[in-house]
């Protein structure tokens, strides 16, 4: 008895250190997360182009500021086209920079927002296939010298390799050398101004050269009502990500709960699913079964026969792992059993007195034990080989 109690005793006391050591790897482990969040230095926000809110150099939140400083009321649009209000008119909706071009239905969402009386304000260094507007490639300088419709000169950056072929009805606003670089077209009773330029507009080029006039030139032609500068096709009309939504350190904690949580569901040992076995899975190849078995062959002194059925899942062992066939004869296998076996040459003679064991109509008890032990040895032995 008293052994069995030491020995349980240092098992509880190796369970109980574990859960100590487990302990204290998730307290480190949560104080490095911790100082990890903390010292972390705070990486800067990143902003597509031509964006209304972005203060990045490619942002065009500058002229937003200006604009919402002289007209009061400047909003974004972040929605899909077929909400865009078509009562009065004298609105402006401002395109800078999309990322996308709009499908057909969207397309005519805006047509039908043009047609009402308003006006669409189009930059895109490529708009060819928008509002069926179409560009030709050219060679020009990325800075030179432009020409308004009533013959002013001005100083411009021109990134863009194209230019705007007019239709018949257009009023071609900007142009130089190589060809229009903004255009009006008539839609309805709304205009549509598209230029090829729209790095004029952003953050770090608004005061350069005369792009402050130049914008300045397109936009102000009347007063407006109502100016929306359009992020939907910035893709802002997408479902937000999640880091998005919530704060840092809310996704921090976030992460620090589910972390603390699956740790003391291991550490309580929970299992997710079936626990216990159907008891059909675990008893039929049981010590209980084979416990049943032998009581039943003693019982009815079947020695003979519980010899016969030990012999022969031998012989079945014998073909599994040494390849000996199992349709042979005791008799007719002495000889590879002699080559495998550590008894080697004696292997005979206890092969011819097995054959003799099992072919007796009656087995004994004694002889039985005996030969059990010898057909178990050679099992072992056939088993660690």
């Amino acid at each position: 008895m008293f052994p069995g109690k030491v020995k349980g005793g240092s098992s509880l006391q190796t369970s109980k250190t574990g859960r100590r050591t487990l302990l204290w790897l998730v307290v480190v482990l949560l104080l490095f997360i911790g100082i990890s969040y903390m010292f972390v230095p705070d990486t800067p926000e990143e902003y597509p182009g031509f964006v209304s809110e972005s203060p990045s150099p490619t942002g065009v939140k500058a002229f937003y500021t200006y604009m919402d400083d002289q007209f009061g009321a400047v909003n974004r649009w972040d929605r899909s086209p077929e909400q865009l209000t078509e009562k009065g008119g004298n609105q402006l909706l401002m395109m800078i920079g999309p990322s996308f071009t709009p499908n057909s239905k969207e397309m005519d969402e805006y047509i039908s927002f043009l047609e009402s009386g308003n006006t669409i304000l189009l930059m895109k260094e490529n708009p060819d296939g928008m509002f069926g507007v179409e560009t030709v490639p050219v060679q020009g300088d990325e800075t030179g010298s432009i020409t308004d419709q009533d013959g002013d000169g001005y100083q411009a950056d021109l990134r863009s390799a194209f230019r705007i072929d007019p239709a018949t009805h257009d009023n071609v606003l900007v142009y130089d050398n190589a060809g229009a670089i903004a255009v009006e077209s008539t839609f309805g009773k709304g205009r549509l101004i598209t230029s090829t330029a729209p790095e004029w507009m952003t953050n770090e080029s608004i005061l350069e050269q005369d792009h402050l006039e130049l914008v300045l030139s397109l936009t102000q032609t009347t007063e407006w009502d109502t100016v929306y500068f359009d992020e939907y096709m910035h893709g802002s009309g997408n479902a937000p990500a999640i880091t998005t939504l919530y704060p840092d350190w809310l996704l921090v904690l976030a992460f620090q709960a589910i972390l603390l949580t699956t740790l003391w569901l291991m550490f309580k040992g929970k299992r997710f699913g079936s626990v216990i076995k159907p008891r059909e899975e675990t008893v039929r190849f049981s010590d209980e079964r084979i416990q049943a078995l032998a009581a039943w062959y003693q019982r009815g002194n079947r020695y003979r026969d519980a010899l016969r059925l030990q012999a022969d899942y031998l012989k079945r062992l014998l073909q599994e792992r040494w390849g000996i066939p199992y349709y042979k004869d005791w008799p007719d296998i002495h000889e590879q059993l002699e080559r495998k076996t550590a008894a080697g040459p004696e292997m005979e003679t206890f092969i011819d007195e097995l054959a003799n064991v099992l072919h007796q109509d009656h087995v004994s008890k004694k002889t039985y034990l005996s030969w059990s032990k010898r057909i178990d040895r050679l099992r072992k032995e056939v088993e660690e080989g």
